[in-house]
């Protein structure tokens, strides 16, 4: 096949040892070849996986989406040593239904969204005869829920100081929660913070709130990391370990668990709706390239301020009507 990896044979291993009489003593060995790398055998799924990992498309994707993709293709290694073009469409559905019993619909979806990425480069350069999983479906995953106004009080009032800027630090940026892991001290000039985003690439300057501005010159006096977010022994949060902490926390104050880091950017989105910003001013902060997921975050905001216009017109009504009689 034409993506066959082909590598330089290694030569054996000579180790040489001196003897008590002087004489040197040779012994040869075979050359270190490692477990993966026989794994890899020609004409195989595992050595497309090379190929693919070795081309300019996977070049030209962000380190992030690095760690993902191998992360994801993983769940290929079971079985990789089996020829790409007998995969059917059935293996990717029961690989799919097992990873999402396992892990969630979303796991499952970025998995089968991964294996597309590659047999489309496979078919691409003729390296497979079709892509078996063009015809497969997403997984409902349904949307995380927005916090509450009152759930963001309520943390701001109970979690513990660490955790507590954290909401503080979403709710004035409306950034996403590796975005927020990532934030510098060196991004923050006392009146702006400079967030490039990782999912988009979107470069963005967003003013302090006076709240926030109040509370970051306040932090930065006995910041000891230069990142702004710390867990309690003032180690820079991962995101999954952030999630993971968070959600105990959460807990242990008596809101729900599964609120989730990203609910707090849908209260952030929908609060600026609430004041009356437009779309385009709220993806300005959010740095959301698309108006359709803006009017998804605001539209509970935008649903109550109808409704209370709606109450409000009736209510008019009614005392206008009762006047006249």
């Amino acid at each position: 096949m034409p993506w066959q990896r082909k590598s330089k044979p290694k030569a054996a291993r000579v180790v040489r040892h001196t003897l008590r009489d002087g004489t040197i003593k040779e012994y040869r060995y075979q050359s270190y070849s490692p477990k993966h790398r026989l794994q890899r055998q020609q004409g195989t799924l595992s050595a497309l996986i090379d190929v693919y990992k070795d081309s300019p498309e996977w070049r030209a994707l962000s380190p992030k989406s690095h760690v993902l993709y191998s992360i994801h293709l993983r769940h290929w290694d079971k079985v990789g040593q089996i020829d790409p073009t007998t995969i059917k469409r059935g293996m990717i559905l029961t690989m799919r239904d097992a990873i999402a019993v396992k892990s969630g619909n979303a796991a499952a979806n970025a998995f089968v969204r991964t294996t597309s990425a590659l047999f489309q480069w496979g078919l691409d350069r003729e390296h497979v005869t079709a892509n078996p999983v063009q015809r497969v479906k997403s997984l409902p995953t349904g949307h995380l829920p927005a916090w509450t106004p009152q759930q963001a009080e309520a943390a701001l009032e109970k979690l513990p100081e660490h955790m507590r800027r954290v909401v503080v630090l979403a709710l004035y940026t409306g950034q996403r929660r590796g975005d927020l892991c990532a934030m510098r001290w060196s991004a923050y000039d006392g009146s702006v913070i400079r967030v490039v985003q990782e999912k988009t690439g979107a470069d963005l300057v967003i003013p302090a709130h006076p709240v926030l501005k109040a509370e970051l010159d306040a932090w930065k006096t006995t910041a000891a990391s230069t990142s702004i977010l710390t867990d309690r022994n003032g180690i820079p949060w991962k995101p999954n370990n952030l999630s993971y902490h968070m959600d105990a926390a959460l807990e242990r104050i008596g809101l729900p668990p599964k609120l989730n880091v990203h609910g707090l950017r849908k209260l952030a989105a929908a609060n600026l709706a609430d004041v009356g910003c437009s779309t385009k001013e709220i993806g300005a902060i959010t740095g959301h390239r698309t108006l359709g997921m803006i009017e998804l975050y605001t539209r509970s905001a935008d649903q109550r301020k109808l409704a209370t216009s709606a109450i409000l017109r009736l209510g008019n009504i009614q005392t206008l009507t009762k006047d006249k009689s």
